[in-house]
């Protein structure tokens, strides 16, 4: 604890100890170092981290070498031979981006100072490691509320009086939102009240609606719409679109817009003449160019390479698909025309609405249909029906877990309370969500979400139940760890601090001053020197099942399968390594449950003949079974 805070006079970079690394390393330095080479150009990912990532590579390259030569830059978005030769016939001096590397700089010497000293600074106050980092606490935070919600939600009853009619010889629910009670007392005296009287139309409504479709996709959007509809995770959709994009198929994948720069307007117009579609035409629409909503990338879109189909893998298939009918929806000649109905009703003094939708023409919905038809009988004003009463009970609904999808969702937009809830229309606060995304005011970024989440279930502070994201008993004492020691690194201030780093690629703030924020906000958590109770059970550990001898919780070690009343005396255990065959998690827990495995293959005796076996316990010894 005395050897805390580090705060390095210099960061400084190393080579990992990689052959492959290494060899990759030296091959550019050798390059870099040839008379011949004038100039090198920095072609690294259209992005913050693409800037700081090749830059630190050459600038080490250039301190070994004691030289200095000229660097550019290209821009390659989407990765097409068209573009590269055009970004190396126009690649900019490194300077003009240089704003962009100190934003890159600094976002690592942040995560490194936070996370480095809050890791040892918490592990040494709790007695076991507890991975802490500024983008991982917000989101394990999000999870352990949620399931705070869910566990201290008290169901409530309450007592809806059905009114069900006939027409046309259909049996109709209606829905009154006003014959809903907490008592069943006083919904049985309404239903009493109205059982007379006759349900009335007196509204009836028909209009034409043009629908628009959904916005050109953000990586966060593909993501959620991913696993939404085929339960692909996040990182999967992000490695298969990236893959996508390296093969020159779609445009770059790390963008937080679902918009069009107004200067992409010739580029989209040449990809339309490439596709073999005649139902599509350009459109210069505010809903997909939009130079505002932007910042360094564009929304996710196909190029003029086309693939074959057949040559990409299912889920490839899919994701490519799904980015290519959403650039279909949006450039579709055919207007997408519904035709809705509305039918007023009500009972006594309480009304409701009926809605119907037919599609009238087709537009974008051949591409990508995202309504659902919903056909009602036709009403004529004044018509009375006779109705049915039944007062039924009903609880209110528990909240659901979080996904992953709602987690990347909360990401992009912290502050915005009902961003889970499903909404077909489009966003009414629109320019107010892009100038908070264009401020920074997000966790983590589109390139390290996926990563995040996927390090939050790796540590083993959430799990992942039927595509639902759990607070474990490890995930618990972290958060609480954090209240206890007063570390209040929330959503709002991890977004105060993506808002900093933004301002250094303005010019606004210089990384030096938001460098001494986070040291002078590291001094402060730990001048208080708060002491809390240390943990004392195998929290985070996976109990793999129960001890023969003792009946304590069996858990995995570096070598054994082991019993945690080890130190009250309790011998067994499970060896990880039987006859040269590495012991799994699956067969431990069939040994413990059932007292035998499966037949297990690939053991060898002492004269080197590979065999298979069963393991069974016999007097709470492990032995073979032939």
């Amino acid at each position: 604890m005395e050897d805390l805070p580090y705060f390095p006079k210099e960061f400084e970079y190393k080579i990992k100890s990689d052959k492959g690394i290494k060899d990759r390393y030296n091959i550019i330095k050798s390059l870099i170092k040839r008379n011949d080479i004038i100039e090198i150009v920095n072609a690294g990912d259209p992005d913050r981290e693409g800037e700081t990532l090749v830059n630190i590579v050459v600038y080490q390259i250039f301190d070994e070498l004691k030289l200095k030569k000229q660097v550019s830059r290209i821009w390659l978005d989407p990765l097409t031979e068209e573009k590269v030769r055009e970004e190396l016939n126009n690649r900019k001096p490194i300077e003009k981006t240089e704003n962009l590397y100190k934003e890159g700089k600094t976002r690592a010497y942040l995560d490194w100072l936070y996370g480095i000293n809050l890791t040892e600074y918490n592990t040494l106050k709790v007695g076991k490691l507890m991975n802490t980092g500024r983008v991982i606490i917000p989101l394990v935070r999000w999870i352990y509320d949620r399931e705070q919600t869910i566990n201290n939600f008290i169901p409530e009853e309450y007592y809806p009086i059905e009114v069900t009619v006939n027409k046309d010889g259909k049996e109709i629910k209606l829905n009154f939102n006003e014959l809903k009670f907490k008592e069943k007392r006083e919904a049985e005296y309404i239903a009493d009240l109205i059982k007379d009287e006759n349900v009335k139309v007196i509204g009836v409504e028909a209009k034409e609606q043009i629908k628009n479709p959904k916005k050109l996709f953000s990586l966060s959007t593909l993501q959620s719409y991913m696993f939404q509809k085929f339960k692909i995770t996040i990182s999967n959709t992000l490695s298969i679109v990236q893959s996508l994009y390296e093969k020159g198929f779609l445009t770059y994948p790390r963008t937080d817009t679902e918009y069009l720069s107004e200067d992409e307007k010739n580029k989209v117009k040449e990809i339309l003449k490439y596709q073999d579609n005649d139902d599509l035409e350009f459109k210069d629409s505010k809903s997909i160019f939009d130079s505002s909503k932007v910042e360094s990338h564009t929304a996710i879109i196909i190029t003029t390479k086309t693939p074959k189909l057949d040559t990409l893998t299912d889920l490839e298939k899919k994701v490519y698909l799904t980015v290519r009918n959403r650039f279909y929806s949006n450039f579709c000649k055919e207007k997408c025309i519904l035709e809705k109905t509305i039918a007023s009703l009500e009972i006594d003094k309480y009304k409701t609405k009926l809605i119907g939708t037919a599609v009238k023409e087709k537009g974008y919905l051949k591409y990508e249909n995202d309504i659902g038809e919903n056909e009602i009988p036709k009403f004529v004003i004044n018509e009375e029906l006779l109705p049915k009463l039944k007062v039924t009970e009903k609880q209110t609904e528990t909240p659901v877990h979080l996904s992953e999808s709602d987690l990347i969702k909360l990401c992009k937009n912290p502050f915005k309370d009902d961003l889970l809830k499903e909404d077909e229309e489009e966003e009414k606060d629109d320019n107010e969500e892009y100038k908070k995304i264009l401020e920074g005011s997000q966790i983590g970024t589109e390139a390290t979400r996926a990563l995040m989440i996927e390090k939050i279930k790796n540590v083993g502070y959430v799990k992942v139940e039927k595509n639902k994201l759990l607070i474990t008993e490890y995930g618990i004492k972290f958060i609480e760890t954090l209240e206890e020691l007063k570390e209040n690194l929330w959503k709002e201030k991890t977004a105060e601090m993506n808002k900093n780093l933004k301002k250094i690629s303005r010019g606004e703030l210089e990384p030096s001053e938001v460098i001494n924020e986070a040291q002078k906000e590291i001094k402060e958590i730990f001048a208080q020197n708060i002491e809390i109770e240390k943990v004392t059970t195998n929290i985070g550990k996976e109990v793999i099942g129960k001890c023969p001898i003792c009946g304590k919780d069996i858990i995995e070690n570096s070598y054994y399968f082991s019993c945690t009343g080890y130190k009250e005396g309790c011998k067994f255990g499970i060896s990880k390594k039987i006859a040269g065959k590495t012991i799994s998690k699956v067969n431990a827990k069939q040994l413990l449950k059932n007292g035998e495995t499966n037949m297990v293959s690939g053991f060898k005796s002492k004269k080197g003949r590979v065999f298979q076996a069963k393991l069974i316990l016999n007097d709470n010894k492990v032995e073979f079974e032939f």
